[in-house]
């Protein structure tokens, strides 16, 4: 059941008149979690849920599907017609001045952007101005509970020593001239991570890559597709999982290591300044979470872009610095992010992100990563994972 006296005191303090809920078939994801609907529901006519910053709520919802909202707290108003629904949300919002919907100018962030242009234009006809749900959504969607964060920091721990144990038997088996693919790690640390009471599923799996391999992000090996790894090889290791059971929060990280006794000097200049791209976003959310001053999720981005900028290296960096962490492993609150999106959400109490710069040499055969996960405390933050400070030499 959704804390509708939650929301109204966030219309309160955002001094807006309502907030209008749309979604057609599934089209808004934000809707369906916030107002904890049935996963399993079929709904395949439009509705809406209007919530007043004073007064009872409202759901419009077609005659074809009367209980689509039957859960949700307030009035009922079924339509039949097309006519009939728009008469039906006019009523509903009139006298209403400004509404929050599921919309952000411009499109700049598609994931808080799920409400179609022509709803937005009905309800903007009608007489409110639609502003954007964006910043305070994510106060019933990112942040967590004292378990949760207790459950981060758990698989963290669980993460950190399957990780460690993966490295020491690639270790083993490269020393011992094994055959090793990028799909042997693979298959080991997935193990490890399971035995280790970490939830990993089959489109999860952690992603490990050598060489030009690493400098595709998102590349993990497959049967069909896969490398060796051999001596001399720089090995990427990117690996999340929950502990298991509902609710759990990811923990999520990323490795660099050396398959040789001497980590090579381009890699050990390149990882410079990753590192210190990493630990300069980390330094201001420090500097600016901790002193209660608002940050926005794109100026840690920037922060962090500005050092690989400086070291020329500005274009391989070709991803966001990090993503809001939550029981999904890319949750739904701000992210560090003014490059494939411009997330101006503030970055709340109580919520994790990750912190992920990373630079990507193809034509060098590189892919270089470093990522820690950081815990926004009320009374500060608190940095999950390994600070990898070098490029680890694996047989040194």
């Amino acid at each position: 059941m959704p804390d509708i006296t939650a929301f109204q005191a966030a219309l309160n303090e955002e001094r807006l008149d309502g907030w209008l809920f749309f979604d057609f078939r599934r089209s808004n994801a934000i809707a369906h979690r916030i107002l904890g609907l049935p996963e399993q529901a079929f709904f395949s006519r439009r509705w809406m849920y209007y919530v007043p910053r004073v007064g009872d709520p409202v759901a419009i919802v077609s005659a074809v599907e009367s209980h689509a909202l039957a859960s949700l707290p307030g009035r009922q108003r079924i339509y039949r017609t097309w006519r009939e629904y728009q008469s039906i949300v006019s009523e509903t919002l009139s006298g209403a001045r400004r509404v929050a919907m599921e919309y952000v100018p411009q499109n700049a962030n598609p994931y808080c952007s799920l409400v179609d242009a022509g709803t937005v234009e009905l309800v903007r006809g009608l007489g409110p101005e639609v502003v954007s749900s964006a910043n305070f959504a994510q106060r019933f969607e990112a942040t967590l509970t004292p378990a949760q964060l207790d459950s981060h920091r758990r698989a963290g721990e669980a993460l950190r020593q399957a990780g460690d144990a993966a490295l020491a038997w690639t270790r083993e088996r490269l020393l011992a001239e094994d055959d090793l693919t990028e799909l042997h790690v693979q298959r080991r640390l997935t193990e490890l991570m399971r035995t280790a009471g970490l939830r990993v599923e089959v489109d999860e799996l952690p992603l490990v890559a050598v060489n030009g391999n690493a400098a595709n992000p998102h590349y993990s090996p497959t049967a069909e597709r896969n490398s060796p790894l051999r001596h001399g090889d720089l090995l990427l290791l990117d690996f999340s999982a929950p502990l298991e059971g509902p609710g759990n929060v990811f923990a999520d990280y990323t490795w660099m290591a050396y398959l040789g006794e001497r980590t090579p000097e381009r890699i050990a200049q390149v990882f410079a300044v990753i590192r210190e791209a990493r630990d300069t976003g980390v330094a201001l959310l420090r500097e600016r979470f901790e002193r209660g001053a608002r940050v926005e999720g794109c100026e840690v981005d920037d922060a962090a872009r500005a050092v690989v900028a400086r070291a020329g290296l500005g274009d391989s960096f070709i991803h966001r610095t990090g993503h809001n962490i939550g029981s999904r492993v890319h949750g739904n609150g701000a992210h560090l992010d003014n490059y494939e999106t411009h997330d101006t959400r503030p970055l709340l109490a109580n919520t994790c992100v990750s912190m992920e710069p990373g630079v990507y040499l193809p034509d060098e055969g590189l892919g270089l990563r470093t990522e820690v996960d950081v815990l926004l405390l009320p009374d500060g933050i608190e940095v999950t994972g390994w600070e990898q400070a070098v490029v680890t030499p694996l047989l040194a």
